[in-house]
């Protein structure tokens, strides 16, 4: 499985985002045969931060704008590379 990163950024309201909507979330990664890594919230630019596995880029995209759909944020979400196997890239140079 290939891991991705997605930065979220609220566009309406965050009330009501409690355990129950991330449940959908969790339900949605589940039905795109992905896998939640680690979620954090941030201050900043950003407000959230995942890293999910997921079999694709197709079904990341897919995945990313389902969550963004059902949260009301923008997504962006980027293909990562572990840091060993970064590093063993960038020594082929």
């Amino acid at each position: 499985m290939q891991p991705y990163v997605t930065l979220y950024t609220y566009s309406g309201p965050v009330k009501g985002g409690g355990i129950e909507r991330f449940e959908k979330v969790r339900q949605i990664v589940a039905d795109e045969k992905g896998r939640i890594l680690h979620i954090y919230g941030l201050l900043g630019a950003y407000d959230a931060l995942s890293v999910a596995e997921f079999p694709d880029n197709r079904t990341a995209m897919r995945a990313a704008a389902r969550i963004g759909n059902l949260i009301g944020a923008q997504t962006n979400t980027m293909a990562a590379v572990e840091g060993d196997d970064f590093l063993q890239l960038l020594s082929e140079l």
